[in-house]
This record gives C-alpha cells, sequence and structure tokens, in this order.
C-alpha cells in the first residue's frame, strides 16, 4: 500500500466515532439521571448491597440499574427517600459517581420533590 493510501486509511479509522463496547461502561461512571422510579428491587444474596432502582426514563449505560450500598454515610435516610418517592410517584435526581462489578450505578445521593 503506498504511504498516502496508508495514511488516509489511518486517518479514516482514527476519526472515526467509537463504537460502545459491550465490556466498558466508561462513559456513564459519573453521572445522573431525572425521572420516576420505576422499579425496586432487593436481593439478599448480595451482601451490603440494599435497593437498586430502575427509572423513567431509563438510566444510561450498560445496565439500567442504579444500587444503594450500605456502606453509604446515608444509607438509612437514602433507603427511605427512595421507597417514598416509589409510592408516591415523586420526581427524582439519582446521582452516582462509580459502577460496581455488575455494571450497576452505585447512588451517592438523591433529590426528590413534590410534583
Amino acid at each position: 500500500m503506498r504511504p498516502f493510501a496508508r495514511t488516509a486509511l489511518l486517518l479514516v479509522v482514527l476519526g472515526a466515532p467509537d463504537r460502545a463496547r459491550a465490556d466498558e461502561d466508561d462513559e456513564h461512571q459519573t453521572g445522573n439521571n431525572h425521572g420516576r422510579i420505576d422499579l425496586i428491587h432487593l436481593d439478599s444474596v448480595v451482601q451490603g448491597r440494599g435497593p437498586c432502582v430502575q427509572m423513567k426514563p431509563s438510566i444510561p449505560g450498560k445496565s439500567a440499574w442504579a444500587c444503594l450500598w450500605r456502606n453509604n454515610p446515608l444509607y438509612t435516610e437514602l433507603r427511605e427517600l427512595l421507597q417514598s418517592a416509589f409510592t408516591t410517584g415523586k420526581r427524582c435526581i439519582v446521582y452516582w459517581s462509580a459502577v460496581d462489578n455488575r455494571s450497576h450505578k452505585t447512588i451517592d445521593r438523591v433529590e426528590c420533590w413534590r410534583t
């Protein structure tokens, strides 16, 4: 292949948009989602994890779940807020700054308001 053609091909490949890879969720490591809690899940098999939620609109990324871990200093208050918001249909913003080993967002904080 000629040097010019090789360089042109390299520029096309490097300039192409990155495709999402199934094993990575880097673009959603930190973020938030605004909406209503649509589903709450509790699983006693996963030690140290409290409720996980799905929202409408859906939480972005590989997994549509955000989970509250018991090592969060506001675990009790956040758990109660999530349950109350689900029951009453309040709108919330769920914030996360990490993803666990199952690609679920780890909830750092939650804000909910009357609608």
